[in-house]
């Protein structure tokens, strides 16, 4: 739920809540402006990159363009609409004149968190088919399956909100925590778990296989996977990291009401929402960080001409001239060459 959730359910504003609010504008403004610039600049990256069609070539692309536009509408709608929110409550606005405004804010946030929720999860089974069973990734992970996936979860997401207008509000509150946070918080540790586990596996099996010539070539294959499950296994914990005092505060708050009435966890509620917006202004620069070829983009479409035309891979490129006989197995890795 967005910070609304709380500022609808105080009392009027009074001196005291007047520095609350104060604070809370300060917060707003510092957590939803990178949220919104760094994902601004992940997108233009991504659809102005001169490599596009490369880019786009791998199916992920697709996951992370939309998490991208979910942290986007986070910063946007959650992040600037709760600063009208409270600069409108700082300014003695009535609540009742804000009622529309407290409805989109909380429905966007509780959208983009499900559809969030549904491409980390996806991210985490796609890393797990990519080291498991790399020959096969391309035919069982395609654009027309995850573009049925995205679309879905946009769908279950919009709808899933509507129950917020026919169910109580503690039944509504538990079935979005516990199904969208903590059933994927169970399961999603263990896919991960077995990612590494299916990595390493591979890793032995092309060291024990591969000629001495070859095993560079082999080692930056292995190094580029092992970036991008790191990457997104960081994308993941800083997920639930962001979202764990909120959903702490949230099902407090839905066993006992009365905590409402408690100056201290008005506070907490209100930290833990602006927290979740930590999470949106890192996921770019763990893209930049952890996986080379986001990294190459921004600074093809940032940096100019000089940067597009700096070879890619000089270790790689090296090898495929030197060893031209190595260009069969490199087929064999190319085809769960993922990013």
């Amino acid at each position: 739920m967005s910070s609304s959730d709380s500022v609808n359910s105080t009392s009027a504003p009074d001196s005291s809540s007047h520095v609350l609010f104060l604070s809370q504008i300060i917060v707003s403004v510092l957590l939803a402006t990178p949220s919104v610039l760094s994902n601004v600049i992940l997108l233009i990256t991504i659809y102005r990159d001169p490599r596009r069609n490369q880019l786009w070539r791998t199916p992920v692309t697709l996951l992370v363009a939309n998490l991208s536009v979910c942290d986007l509408l986070t910063g946007l709608v959650p992040g600037f609409g709760s600063l009208y929110y409270d600069v409108a409550l700082f300014n003695s606005r009535k609540r009742e004149t804000l009622v529309v405004e407290g409805i989109i804010i909380n429905s966007v946030g509780i959208v983009t968190n499900i559809v969030s929720s549904c491409i980390v999860a996806a991210m985490s089974l796609d890393r797990l088919f990519a080291v498991s069973s790399p020959l096969q990734y391309r035919g069982r992970v395609t654009k027309t399956r995850l573009k049925t996936f995205l679309a879905v979860s946009w769908v279950y997401a919009l709808l899933f909100s509507c129950l917020s207008f026919g169910l109580s509000t503690t039944v509504f509150v538990l079935l979005y925590c516990h199904l969208h946070l903590s059933v994927p918080l169970i399961v999603l540790p263990v896919v991960y778990w077995k990612s590494y586990s299916a990595l390493r596996v591979h890793n032995n099996r092309v060291q024990n296989l591969a000629a001495h010539s070859r095993e560079a070539m082999a080692s930056v294959h292995r190094n580029r996977e092992q970036k991008t499950v790191s990457a997104f296994l960081l994308v993941l914990v800083l997920f639930y990291l962001a979202l764990m005092p909120l959903f702490i505060a949230q099902n407090m708050l839905v066993l006992q009401p009365s905590y409402l009435g408690e100056e201290n966890f008005r506070y907490f509620l209100y930290a833990s929402s602006k927290f979740v917006l930590v999470n949106c202004c890192l996921n770019p620069f763990i893209y930049a960080w952890r996986i080379p070829k986001y990294r190459q983009a921004f600074k093809a479409v940032f940096c100019g001409c000089g940067c597009r035309n700096r070879p890619r891979n000089t270790v790689a490129n090296g090898l495929m001239m030197m060893h031209r006989p190595a260009n069969r197995l490199r087929v064999n890795f190319d085809q769960h060459d993922n990013l």
